[in-house]
């Protein structure tokens, strides 16, 4: 794993669903909280099909975030999400592309129980 750049912790928001070209059913998971490096976070991750017995998926999150010197920045990526055996959570795992050119990996936990999503963003090694 690259280089630690922050920490971020993220509290549900809302759920939203709705429907693929194909009949897939996407579940919308909106969130708000911060990222030490980033400031502000807007955030979404959308599962594909989340099925009740599932036990890992495909993940795309979108997001912004806002800096307090009044800049911001998007990102989008992809990525993946494992159920955590005997506990309420998912571990999640994401690249991101920021608008400015890097990648981030985002590594976190989704507490289904609290309704967080933390963790630590990397850096991505070539």
């Amino acid at each position: 794993m690259g280089e630690v750049l922050d920490t971020f912790e993220l509290k549900h928001v809302s759920t939203t669903y709705s429907e693929d070209n194909q009949g897939n059913v996407l579940t919308y998971f909106n969130c708000r909280g911060n990222a030490a490096g980033f400031g502000l976070v807007y955030d979404t991750a959308i599962f594909l099909n989340l099925q009740s017995d599932a036990q890992s998926g495909d993940l795309t999150r979108i997001g912004h975030a806002f800096a307090r010197d009044g800049s911001y920045v998007t990102g989008h990526g992809k990525g993946s999400w494992q159920r955590i055996p005997d506990e309420h959570a998912w571990k999640t795992e994401v690249v991101f592309n920021i608008d400015d050119g890097t990648q981030i990996r985002s590594v976190g936990e989704l507490r289904l129980d609290t309704e967080i999503h933390a963790g630590t963003n990397y850096s991505v090694d070539d």
